[in-house]
């Protein structure tokens, strides 16, 4: 079962500290949620080296970002909107305008996801 943690707040030092955990428990998919907050490059650098790392996307708030995770993780990230807080269609946007329609926008905005919990 992954384990979701709050990744807005962590400050680079606590992404380390997630990553770490990530690697001692290797079995176990860990999602970043909110892209990793201020800190989404680290978030993005350690999930990448991090086979079990898993980034969720809500609140990003650079497309860059969005791109990058997209283009680096494009097996390990998941589409995120934060509702209420966030708006579902704007982040689904967001997604479609960094993806081209087909495979990958689909494992994103969903199809990982539904492999990690084992419906897909």
């Amino acid at each position: 079962m992954p384990v979701v943690v709050h990744g807005f707040a962590p400050t680079a030092e606590g992404l380390h500290t997630l990553a770490g955990l990530a690697v001692r428990y290797p079995g176990v998919p860990l999602i970043v949620s909110q892209l990793g907050g201020l800190n989404w490059m680290t978030a993005i650098e350690l999930a990448r080296d991090t086979p079990n790392m898993y980034l969720e996307l809500s609140t990003a708030n650079v497309i860059f970002a969005v791109k990058l995770a997209v283009q680096e993780l494009p097996e390990r990230t998941l589409f995120g909107s934060d509702a209420p807080y966030g708006d579902p269609v704007l982040a689904r946007a967001t997604v479609e305008r960094v993806t081209p329609p087909g495979e990958l926008r689909d494992l994103v905005l969903g199809g990982t996801l539904g492999r990690l919990l084992g419906i897909l």
